[in-house]
C-alpha cells in the first residue's frame, strides 16, 4: 500500500508560523518528570495577540500542541471525551472536570489503556484496516514511556497545587511529556490515520491504496441525504486517498488558524505558489490571478465562498473622479481622485452602506446586525460590488449602484440626513461618469440651478426649456413646501409621495394639493414662487419621470429661501 508522508515541514512550518493555541494552562515535563516550563496563554480577540507566551518553549509547545489535536469531538480517543488529547505523550482535560468528579483514576486509565492495545478500540473490520495500514509504517509502542507518563498524571493531576500550580477553573489544562518531534508525530499518526476519513465503512481499497470521504466541510448521514449520488455505484461526492486528505486536513488546519485571527479572505497564486491571509478590513494591494476563498471560524473552518479570480488590477485602470456635483463650500476632503478599489470600496462602505459593507459581503441574512433599507439593498448588491471590487467584473454593476444609491438616497431624505444624501447624491453621479467612460455628466445641476434663480427673478415669467429643469424645479418647490409645514415633528418623508410617483399629471396634483395646503403662508407679491410655481404648471412636454433631477433639487441649497437669494445675489 502506499505509505502515508509523516514529516511534512512545509506544511506544518505554514501551520505552526499562524497557530492559536486554545486558551488555558500549559505544562511542560521532562524525562525526569520535572515541570520546566507552565504557562497561561489566552488569546486577545481584540489585539489579535497570544498572551503569556514563554520565548524559551513557546514554539515547542505549539508543535506538541497541534500534533496531539483530536480530529474532531466526534472522534475521540476516549470514549467519553472527558481528555481530549490524541496520544499518551500529551493529556489535556477542561480545568472544571479536575473537580467535578469527571475526570478520575478510572478515566485516566480508560485513556491510556486504549493508546497501549489500540487493536481493541479498532474492532470493526474498515477500523481495524486503517489501523493495521498505519501501523505498519510505523515503530511499535513505547509501553515504557506511555506508562511513566500515566503514573506522572495519576501521581500529580490531583495535587497540582503541592507543585506550585494554581487553577483558574476555566479553560484547558494541557500536559505535555517533553519527547523528539519525531515521536510525538509517529503518535499523532497513530491516532490520525484512523481518523482521516469521514467514516471508515465507506472506505474502498483500490490497487492498494485506500480512498475514503475526506472529513474536511462535507458529512454523509440520515440528515444529509442530498449528499449521497443515488444514480452511482459508489454513492459518495468523491473520494480521495490517505495521503491527499491528511494533506487537506493540513490545508483546512491553516484555514482555521487564519480564520481564529480574523484573516478571512485568502488569496492562493499556485503559479508563485503563495498563500496569503488578509482580515476583513484589508485585502490584496497588487495584481494577483489564482483562487480566492472566505472563510468563518466554527467547530473547523468553514468555507463560505470560493471563486477563480483572473487579471485582478488592485490599481484602477482610470482613476475614479468623486465630484460635488452641486459645487456646494464644504470641508469635506473626500471629493478627490482615487486610483485603487481599496480606496473606491471605502467610499461605497461609508458613504452608501454606513460602514456595513466590507464586514457583510458574505454573512447570512438571518445573522445581519442591521435591517431596514440598508440592509435590503446590501443583500440585493453586495454579489455584483464584491464580483467589481475583488475580481473586476463589470456586468451591471452600473445599473446595480445606480438603483441602491437612489434607494439610499430615498432612505437618508426620510430620516432627515441630508447632508449625507448629498454625498451620496455625488456619489451616484460619480459612479455613473465613472462608467460611462469617463464622460462629464449630461446634466450640469449647478448650472440649472444658476438658471432657474435667474429666472425667478425675473419680472416676466419665463418658461423651463428641459425636463431636467422642469424636475429640479419641482425638488426644489417640494422642498420649500415641506419648509413650510407648522407639523412640530416634520420629517422629510413628508417628500416621498413626490419621489414614488409615477407621472407628470399625478405629480402637478400632488403639487396643487400642497399648495392648497400651504399657500396661506404665501405672499400674492412673492414673486420668487409665482414664477417657480408658475414654471412647473407651465411646462407640459414632460415624459418620464426624472427622479436623478427631482432630489438633486429637493436636497441642494433652495433658491426661494431668502438665505440663499443673500448669498447670490451678486453672483
Amino acid at each position: 500500500m502506499e505509505k502515508v508522508r509523516i514529516k511534512g515541514r512545509g506544511e506544518d512550518s505554514l501551520i505552526l508560523d499562524s497557530y492559536i493555541p486554545a486558551d488555558g494552562c500549559y505544562i511542560l515535563v521532562n524525562s525526569k518528570g520535572e515541570i520546566i516550563c507552565q504557562v497561561d496563554l489566552k488569546f486577545n480577540k481584540k489585539t489579535k495577540q497570544m498572551e503569556g507566551i514563554s520565548e524559551r518553549h513557546y514554539d515547542k509547545l505549539c508543535f506538541f500542541d497541534y500534533h496531539s489535536r483530536l480530529v474532531s469531538m466526534d472522534k475521540p480517543v476516549d470514549s467519553k471525551k472527558v481528555i481530549h488529547s490524541n496520544n499518551y505523550l500529551s493529556f489535556w482535560v477542561k480545568q472544571e472536570n479536575l473537580s467535578n468528579g469527571k475526570l478520575n483514576e478510572e478515566a485516566i486509565d480508560r485513556y491510556f489503556d486504549v493508546l497501549s492495545n489500540p487493536e481493541k478500540k479498532y474492532s470493526k473490520s474498515k477500523d481495524r484496516q486503517m489501523y493495521e495500514y498505519i501501523a505498519d509504517q510505523l515503530v511499535e509502542i513505547n509501553e515504557e514511556k506511555l506508562e511513566r507518563c500515566r503514573n506522572w498524571i495519576k501521581k500529580y493531576i490531583f495535587n497540582l497545587e503541592e507543585l506550585g500550580i494554581s487553577l483558574s477553573g476555566k479553560n484547558y489544562l494541557k500536559i505535555f511529556f517533553e519527547e523528539d518531534r519525531e515521536c510525538y508525530l509517529q503518535e499523532e499518526q497513530r491516532y490520525l490515520i484512523t481518523k482521516i476519513f469521514n467514516k471508515n465503512d465507506y472506505n474502498q481499497e483500490i490497487d492498494k491504496k485506500i480512498w475514503g470521504l475526506p472529513n474536511d466541510n462535507l458529512g454523509m448521514n440520515q440528515k444529509k441525504p442530498y449528499m449521497a449520488h443515488k444514480t452511482r455505484k459508489v454513492e459518495l461526492p468523491y473520494m480521495v486517498t490517505a495521503q491527499e486528505a491528511v494533506l487537506q486536513k493540513k490545508f483546512f488546519d491553516y484555514l482555521y488558524n487564519q480564520a481564529a485571527a480574523g484573516k478571512v479572505n485568502i488569496y492562493i497564486d499556485p503559479e508563485k505558489g503563495e498563500i496569503r491571509a488578509f482580515s476583513k478590513e484589508e485585502r490584496m494591494q497588487k495584481d494577483f490571478t489564482g483562487y480566492y476563498l472566505y472563510i468563518q471560524k466554527g467547530t473547523e473552518a468553514q468555507i463560505m465562498h470560493q471563486d477563480v479570480i483572473v487579471d485582478y488590477r488592485y490599481h484602477l485602470r482610470k482613476r475614479f473622479h468623486y465630484i460635488n456635483v452641486f459645487y456646494r463650500e464644504t470641508e469635506d476632503e473626500i471629493y478627490k481622485d482615487y486610483g485603487t478599489m481599496e480606496q473606491v470600496e471605502n467610499l461605497l462602505n461609508e458613504i452608501l452602506f454606513s460602514k456595513w459593507l466590507v464586514s457583510n459581503y458574505f454573512t447570512p441574512v438571518d445573522e445581519l446586525q442591521i435591517s431596514g433599507e440598508i440592509a435590503r439593498n446590501l443583500i440585493c448588491s453586495r454579489d455584483g460590488i464584491f464580483a467589481w471590487l475583488y475580481k473586476n467584473e463589470t456586468q451591471n454593476i452600473c445599473t446595480v449602484l445606480s438603483k441602491v444609491s437612489m434607494n439610499l438616497i430615498k432612505d437618508s431624505i426620510r430620516n432627515g440626513y441630508i447632508s449625507k444624501a448629498v454625498k451620496q447624491f455625488n456619489l451616484k453621479c460619480s459612479l455613473e461618469e465613472y462608467f460611462s467612460g469617463g464622460e462629464k455628466m449630461s446634466t450640469d445641476y449647478e448650472a440649472i440651478q444658476k438658471k432657474l434663480r435667474r429666472k425667478i427673478l425675473s419680472k416676466e415669467t419665463e418658461v423651463i426649456v428641459s425636463d431636467e429643469e422642469y424636475y429640479y424645479a419641482v425638488g426644489q418647490l417640494v422642498n420649500y413646501f415641506i419648509s413650510l409645514s407648522k407639523t412640530k415633528d416634520k420629517k422629510h418623508s413628508l417628500a416621498n409621495p413626490f419621489f414614488n410617483i409615477k407621472n407628470d399629471q399625478a405629480l402637478k396634483e400632488k403639487l396643487r394639493q400642497y399648495f392648497m395646503k400651504y399657500n396661506y403662508q404665501l405672499d400674492c407679491a412673492e414673486t420668487r414662487f409665482n414664477n417657480l410655481y408658475a414654471m412647473i404648471c407651465n411646462y407640459t412636454n414632460a415624459e418620464k419621470i426624472d427622479q436623478n433631477s427631482m432630489i438633486a433639487g429637493y436636497i441642494n441649497n433652495n433658491i426661494l429661501q431668502k438665505k440663499d437669494q443673500e448669498e447670490r445675489v451678486n453672483e
